[in-house]
């Protein structure tokens, strides 16, 4: 299993603090996001990653380095971003991996933060036991906007709706709670060809969840990896984001700090 964690973003909704800091590089805690991912990937026994860079992310290089003191080896893909259309969104950033990549691989995004994250290692082992050609790192939220809903059925996921209206949300609501799209993914490299077929969004980009869902349509194993109740998730692209995962990390400091003065 490799790793693959996208970093090539710009951080436009953190400006003007990703001016300054790539936002990978905010601290929760001790350490900038996009340590804990790679630890992550260290602890779940993956021995290889890369991590895909876009223009003025050189203050992700110079910290991780070659990995070595993660426990895992990492190489570095640049994403030129440049002002074409053709080479936005999550879908082509997946794609610069595709001569690199010889095996199954596992997709974080860099500026997810997840805790605890020793779940990693059960998706992983599902997507081999199961031998599926994707498997979706899903998260139960009680509100849904900002992120794509997961629709899954038996444990496979049967459609994906980014933008949903309220009406379409609704109808996927389970126990007062809506399954999204928070990563990690597990694919085969069957995904590259539908890659190359991803029509382009709404929104300009090309997503990776639209690619899922030309693999769903052909019938490919696409299953749900429904995260457990007790990780706390935050996509920190976002400063009130950040924010509430410093919350977050902070208590449990605080937790430990007290249970062990006992």
């Amino acid at each position: 299993m490799i790793g693959l964690i996208l970093a090539a973003g710009k951080g436009t909704r953190m400006r003007p603090y990703s001016n300054a800091i790539n936002k990978e590089m905010s601290l929760i805690g001790e350490s900038p996001v996009i340590e804990y991912n790679v630890k992550a990937l260290a602890d779940a026994g993956v021995k290889k990653a890369f991590i895909v860079l876009g223009e003025g992310k050189w203050q992700i290089f110079e910290y991780l380095r070659d990995g070595s003191r993660f426990n895992i080896a990492l190489s570095y893909i640049y994403q030129d971003l440049g002002e074409k259309e053709e080479k936005k969104g999550t879908a082509k950033a997946i794609q610069v991996a595709e001569e690199w990549v010889n095996d199954d691989f596992i997709v974080i995004y860099g500026d997810s933060f997840f805790h605890p994250y020793d779940f990693l290692r059960s998706e992983i082992e599902l997507h081999e036991k199961e031998k599926a050609d994707v498997t979706m790192g899903i998260y139960m939220m009680k509100e849904y906007k900002d992120y794509g809903i997961v629709r899954t059925e038996s444990g496979k996921v049967i459609d994906i709706l980014e933008k949903a209206t309220g009406e379409e949300a609704e109808k996927t609501r389970v126990d007062d709670m809506f399954a999204v799209n928070s990563g990690p993914i597990v694919f085969t490299r069957e995904v590259f060809p539908y890659i190359r077929r991803t029509p382009v969004s709404p929104a300009g980009e090309y997503w990776i969840t639209d690619t899922i869902r030309l693999m769903i349509k052909d019938g490919r194993k696409v299953l749900a990896y429904r995260i457990p109740e007790g990780v706390f998730w935050r996509d920190i692209g976002r400063m009130k984001h950040r924010m509430e995962a410093e919350a977050y990390l902070l208590s449990k400091h605080y937790e430990y700090n007290v249970l062990n003065s006992k």
